[in-house]
């Protein structure tokens, strides 16, 4: 008899419970009216007030990114009208955390384009686990090593990756033939002919077939790449020699403008009007300072900078003029020493948003109805080579054009110690001595994805 009633007190109560909350829903606490009017409005601008003194109204990080702060490459697939652009390398003077510039733009159709390939660059390319084979335009600014020494490596070992198609390199002519990228390739070929006649016994099919774009470095707005709705166009600009060049791309009503290395000049302010991003190199005008820290006599620092770069000032002021969503420095010694003073420089002229593309890996995203955001790109010390990217079902393997012992002396190769003599017995495999092939084979892609 307890139980019952203990029961039926229960449930008069459950249901009690019931109608008070009804009761509470439909006739509200003001308290809770208010906390809730509260939480939904507080601290978000809503066009009530200006947020920060930068940010607003182009920077926002996305609903689809894992993190906020950090990016992890290869965890977030972009979106259909969506731009990546990560700084594989971000300085002229490499260190343990700065390689040789380069810049590495994702567009959102699968489309991938490189401007520039200094110094241990590649390192960060393969640290983000970036297939060499799915780079196949690089444009270079101009011909300074620490913009494009990482090349020969690259050209020489992507069709290892499975770079079998031509790689195409763009670039400005110079005053001279012997000044154009044209000419620096046809002899970097030459400079690489030992190299290449050793791995031709591999496939490689086209992969050291390099096809050369040179433009007439003159050619001001000039259309250097125009398709699948990607359009790069290019002009000169001042920097040590003529030969240097400014790039912008457009594509999906998205815009960034490369300038690479130059003297504020007119023309990036006419080519560069309110581009998502204006990417441009930045030097620290405190040169007496900068001199004593890193043991450059004072005159020589001025006229280098004088002659050849852009100041901070210089760069607040292009950016003022240009009005991009995003101001980026890049192509700096990012040093917590002079990184204020830096910002100090570029905000005399410009008070819109400003980041550095530095160190390496800062990754960037123009997403939305033009939002940019930028966040710190994370990679292990120590990674694997990227698997080579293969969309078909099918991969075609070309057929290499000669045998490794083809361009080895007999001498040399009967100097080979016998393998019976240092694999331990029962652990010698059967040896691939020769390449079984002398024609094209498919095989089946182990990583093609399962068709639905």
């Amino acid at each position: 008899m307890k139980r019952k009633a203990f029961i039926t007190a229960s449930c008069l109560a459950v249901s009690g419970l019931i109608v008070a909350t009804a009761w509470a829903q439909q006739r509200p606490d003001p308290e809770a009216l208010k906390a809730k009017e509260f939480f939904g409005t507080a601290g978000i601008p809503e066009d009530r007030w200006t947020e920060g003194e930068t940010f607003v109204p182009h920077v926002a990080p996305a609903p689809h990114f894992n993190a906020t702060l950090l990016y992890y490459p290869g965890t977030e697939e972009l979106q259909s009208d969506e731009v990546r652009v990560t700084f594989m390398g971000s300085t002229y003077y490499p260190n343990q955390s700065q390689s040789g510039m380069s810049i590495l733009v994702e567009l959102g159709n699968g489309d991938r384009f490189v401007f520039d390939l200094g110094i241990g660059s590649l390192r960060n390319y393969n640290s983000f686990s970036i297939p060499f084979n799915s780079i196949n335009h690089v444009f270079f600014s101009h011909l300074h090593m620490d913009h494009m020494s990482d090349l020969p490596y690259f050209l020489m070992f992507r069709p290892i990756q499975g770079g079998w198609t031509p790689l195409h390199i763009y670039g400005p002519s110079g005053a001279e033939k012997q000044y154009g990228i044209g000419h620096m390739v046809e002899h970097m070929m030459k400079m690489t002919a030992w190299h290449r006649d050793s791995f031709n016994a591999w496939p490689i099919g086209e992969g050291y077939d390099p096809v050369v774009h040179e433009f007439d470095y003159m050619d001001e707005g000039g259309v250097v790449y125009d398709r699948n709705g990607v359009k790069i166009i290019h002009w000169p600009t001042s920097h040590t020699k003529d030969g240097a060049t400014s790039y912008r791309l457009d594509w999906k009503g998205r815009s960034l403008c490369y300038t690479g290395d130059n003297r504020p000049n007119s023309l990036t302010i006419k080519h560069c009007q309110g581009v998502d991003m204006l990417i441009s190199e930045v030097q620290n005008a405190a040169v007496s300072l900068s001199s004593q820290a890193l043991g450059m006599p004072p005159a020589m620092a001025a006229y280098t900078i004088d002659t050849s770069h852009t100041p901070g000032y210089g760069l607040g002021y292009i950016c003022k003029k240009a009005q991009p969503k995003v101001c980026v420095a890049t192509h700096y010694s990012y040093d917590d020493i002079f990184n204020n003073e830096t910002v100090a420089q570029v905000r005399h002229h410009w008070k819109g948003a400003f980041a550095f593309g530095a160190p390496d890996l800062v990754t960037f995203n123009v997403h939305g109805d033009g939002k940019v955001w930028w966040r710190e790109g994370v990679a292990a010390e120590s990674s694997q080579t990227p698997r080579p990217a293969f969309d078909a079902p099918l991969i075609t393997f070309p057929a290499p054009r000669h045998q490794v012992y083809d361009v080895i002396n007999e001498t040399i190769e009967a100097n080979e110690i016998p393998p019976e003599k240092w694999y331990p017995e029962g652990h010698k495999p059967e040896l691939v001595r020769e390449w079984p092939l002398t024609k094209d084979i498919q095989i089946p892609n182990p990583f093609a994805r399962p068709s639905e």
